[in-house]
């Protein structure tokens, strides 16, 4: 799936344009990721990896985390070089749209002039966030066993100052 995945990006880059300014390395995006944050600490090791292609760039850190039976990710994904494919994702954002059924609830967010898209699963109770940073950042954070905002009060609780 992974694979699937960075082909259809590759793709999509390769079609919608490409800048001449990159993105970070994954290992220095790896380093802006919290060591702990709300009771939550760090199980094993964060992942990443960088991807590079005729001036085209982006990058991306994840880190899993647990407290008790919740579980949290948090992925910082840089599209510096890639900003066709960043626009791409947030542009329905700032659009007002919300969806509800008796298994999930959906809406755009706005935390402090950033726009996200917010989920909550109301079976399993896990909160899911994306939220646009800095016309650059995706910063994206899962959290298990969690009521409907506990993703955006994580978020709120992020160094986002250490991102250039």
């Amino acid at each position: 799936m992974k694979v699937i995945s960075t082909i259809a990006l590759i793709l999509i880059s390769v079609i919608s344009g490409v800048s001449q300014e990159k993105a970070i390395n994954y290992k220095e995006l790896q380093k802006m990721l919290p060591s702990s944050i709300m009771g939550y600490s760090p199980s094993g090791d964060p992942d990443g990896s960088s991807f590079e292609m005729n001036g085209m760039s982006y990058s991306t850190a994840v880190q899993d985390y647990e407290s008790g039976d919740s579980e949290l990710t948090i992925s910082l994904f840089d599209y510096q070089g890639a900003a066709a494919m960043y626009s791409s994702t947030t542009m329905a954002w700032g659009m007002g749209m919300s969806f509800e059924d008796d298994e999930q609830s959906a809406k755009g967010v706005d935390i402090n002039g950033s726009k996200g898209w917010h989920v909550y699963q109301k079976e399993d109770h896990t909160s899911e966030l994306m939220v646009g940073h800095k016309d650059r950042y995706l910063i994206t954070i899962v959290v298990t066993e969690a009521d409907q905002e506990k993703a955006i009060e994580i978020f709120k609780k992020l160094d986002l100052s250490k991102l250039p």
